[in-house]
């Protein structure tokens, strides 16, 4: 017992001990009552051997008194981590010495074979530093509060994901297909097709379709997250197939003799914002090999009202402007895009509008490089346009990991591309709204090209 005391001191802990304390002349019933009552006694070890338990249970002696006193504490104290049960010896079966009043309690083993890591944990108890502490309580999933859940097939397959990596890694191609024409049937319930009404009722409609849609875009930028976070290997030629497909919601899938291309605006809006959606995630997740294909893949589009066959991904780019007179007047302001608008005011979970605009900007940087129209329609909501793809340029290393997004190999390829561009542009700026002061600049002036490449 005195060297168990002898540790904790010299570990911080400061012990009342009867061979101590308790001095000549004081009264040993008084003093083992203040141990127990006191407030400024925080634990009280009970130190349990063969002994103790003896006469405990037989309520012999000073161990006797101890335990009358104690007994009622316990069994009445709603603080009952105060009274620390020690195993200091077991029988010849193992079994721990503990009186009666004590069975059922946790204890800490101090006997030699477990003295070390038990003394730790004790350590820990009195200081109230335990090895497993109770997680901060989080933030309930949003969805459980939504007035509408997603009852798409989508979610019940993002919900699975984990369990079905987990136990089948090879399986993320045919779960991704299997997302991606699920997602895509569901995407067709959206069409406002009642060209009928008059303007404004017509452009109520598509706003409101396009809020109730939502939800299910929340699922895409969800399943893409994990998909991009995923170690397995995924075939882009799944995703490439999903995208080449959301090009004919731009057109009747029915077979009529005539359409009216107003008709489909809600799909031009989807399928512009999703694409831009698909590089924002996957360059926050810095899986720049899928960025990669995406930017240069060919893309072909066959429908019975267009055939494109070594499209780019500029065909993914839609303005509509339909809505603007609609959207201003309800809204009594000039919106500089009303299209921008829409999209930024319905970011999605899982992702920042500043992740957003970066992708925006950075399709419009590719396109300058690739001689590929894309006009960043979003820039206008970012108050910093000083992308750290593009300023890290200089390091070495950064270079190297992203050189691919450029469809270059080397930082003096590189180079040469932005000064060519430079010299064809010859001061003429083609990025920012006409009338808006606030310039969007080209890519050749967004990065020092002689300091490609140049530190680590």
């Amino acid at each position: 017992m005195v060297r168990l005391a002898e540790r904790l001191v010299a570990d911080g802990v400061d012990v009342i001990l009867d061979k101590w304390n308790l001095k000549a002349g004081q009264d040993k019933h008084t003093f083992m009552e203040s141990m127990v009552q006191s407030p400024d006694i925080s634990k009280v070890l009970i130190i349990c051997d063969k002994i103790y338990a003896e006469k405990a249970n037989s309520k012999i002696g000073g161990v006797g008194t101890e335990t009358q006193i104690i007994s009622p504490e316990i069994y009445d104290n709603i603080a009952q981590e105060k009274f620390i049960p020690i195993v200091a010896e077991r029988d010849e079966n193992g079994k721990e010495y503990l009186p009666t009043f004590l069975k059922g309690r946790i204890y800490f083993d101090l006997t030699s074979g477990s003295f070390e890591p038990e003394y730790d944990k004790l350590l820990r108890n009195i200081f109230g530093r335990p090895s497993y502490s109770k997680p901060q309580i989080g933030k309930a999933p949003s969805y459980l509060f939504e007035d509408k859940v997603s009852t798409y097939k989508t979610n019940s397959i993002i919900k699975s994901f984990d369990t079905q990596i987990e136990k089948n890694p090879k399986r993320v191609n045919s779960i991704s297909k299997d997302f991606f024409d699920e997602y895509y049937e569901s995407l067709k319930t959206f069409q406002v097709a009642d060209k009928s009404r008059n303007y404004n009722e017509y452009c109520k409609l598509i706003l409101d379709s396009l809020h109730q849609y939502d939800n299910l875009k929340n699922d895409y930028i969800s399943y893409l997250n994990k998909l991009s976070r995923a170690d397995e290997e995924f075939d882009t030629n799944i995703l490439i197939n999903f995208l080449e497909k959301l090009h004919k919601l731009k057109y009747p899938l029915d077979d009529v003799s005539s359409y009216s291309s107003d008709e489909f605006i809600i799909f031009r809006i989807i399928t512009h914002e999703l694409f831009v959606y698909t590089i924002a995630i996957l360059l926050k997740n810095e899986n720049f090999q899928i960025v990669e294909d995406l930017l240069y893949s060919t893309y072909f589009f066959n429908s019975k009202w267009e055939t494109k066959h070594g499209a780019k991904f500029n065909e993914f780019y839609s303005y509509v402007d339909y809505l603007d007179n609609y959207y201003n007047t309800t809204y009594s302001k000039q919106y500089m895009s009303v299209m921008a608008e829409i999209i930024i005011s319905r970011i999605s979970e899982g992702i920042t509008k500043e992740d957003y605009v970066r992708a925006d900007v950075m399709l419009s940087y590719i396109g300058q490089l690739n001689s590929i129209d894309w006009f960043p329609i979003t820039y206008i909501y970012s108050k910093e346009h000083n992308i750290d793809l593009i300023y890290k340029l200089v390091s070495r290393r950064h270079f190297d990991r992203v050189k691919g997004l450029f469809n270059v190999s080397t930082a003096e390829e590189l180079a040469v591309k932005l000064s060519e561009l430079k010299l064809k542009k010859n001061g003429r700026n083609d990025f920012t709204y006409y009338g808006l002061a606030r310039r969007l600049a080209p890519i050749y002036d967004a990065i020092d090209i002689e300091k490609l490449g140049t530190s680590r």
